[in-house]
């Protein structure tokens, strides 16, 4: 509710050992409140947030739908933006220029309008912001890569069910980003967005053995990722 309360919540989650922030930049689709668009802090806020954050090394990141609130986030010294759906082309060029990485989740967006059509599925506040939003989340992404936005990886998780996050490569590649990219930006671009670039991300001398493999070339069909037949974590063989 101030810019004091703002660094005193982020020095609260520093002493409890977190190594991220992240706030609600606007509402939220699955939240039981009528509006999933509106901003929700002042600009002067995010400041004190994200100032206090850097001080602890930490990296900060923002949920986000309406546009407005997305601005207030970037110019506040944010540095990702979750969902994006309802991103203007100036918002867009405002990212490029301040370095800040979309995370789509266009899993999420799915997932969340299909469960909408469900009779009693969601309560009918929630329903109607998931019929609205989630179908757009693709379509933004498409339009954010095409103009130059960097992206990082993120599926939100738990909106639907954990172990089908790799559908989102696909999303992704039909809306046209190449496979290639899409990997990248879930290996080495979200390692060096947590400060990990040193460790993760790479198949390198040095580096954390974290590995997994699968049947066939996902550059050619990236669906093949969600078949993860080998998985090596830190050196040991959890799957074979």
């Amino acid at each position: 509710n101030s810019p004091e309360d703002g660094r005193k919540a982020v020095r609260q989650r520093y002493k409890e050992g977190a190594d991220v922030i992240k706030i609600t930049a606007t509402g939220g689709v699955l939240s039981v409140a009528k509006n999933g668009q509106n901003p929700q802090f002042t600009i002067e806020e995010i400041r004190a947030i994200t100032s206090t954050a850097k001080d602890y090394g930490m990296l900060t990141a923002a949920h986000a739908h309406g546009d407005e609130g997305m601005r207030r986030a970037i110019e506040g010294g944010i540095q990702t933006i979750e969902h994006g759906t309802l991103m203007s082309e100036a918002t867009m060029d405002l990212m490029k220029a301040k370095g800040v990485y979309m995370v789509p989740t266009i899993s999420a967006g799915k997932e969340a309008a299909k469960n909408a059509e469900i009779p009693g599925f969601f309560p009918t506040v929630v329903a109607q912001k998931a019929r609205e939003i989630g179908p757009q989340i693709q379509n933004t992404f498409a339009r954010a890569y095409k103009r130059g936005v960097p992206i990082a990886f993120g599926t939100d998780a738990g909106v639907f069910p954990h172990g089908t996050n790799a559908q989102e490569f696909g999303y992704m590649v039909e809306a046209g980003m190449p496979a290639e990219e899409a990997l990248r930006a879930a290996t080495i671009t979200n390692a060096s967005l947590l400060g990990m670039g040193s460790e993760l991300g790479q198949l390198k001398t040095g580096y954390l053995a974290d590995i997994i493999a699968v049947e066939g070339d996902p550059l050619r069909d990236v669906s093949v990722l969600k078949s993860v037949r080998f998985v090596m974590k830190d050196g040991v063989i959890h799957k074979n």
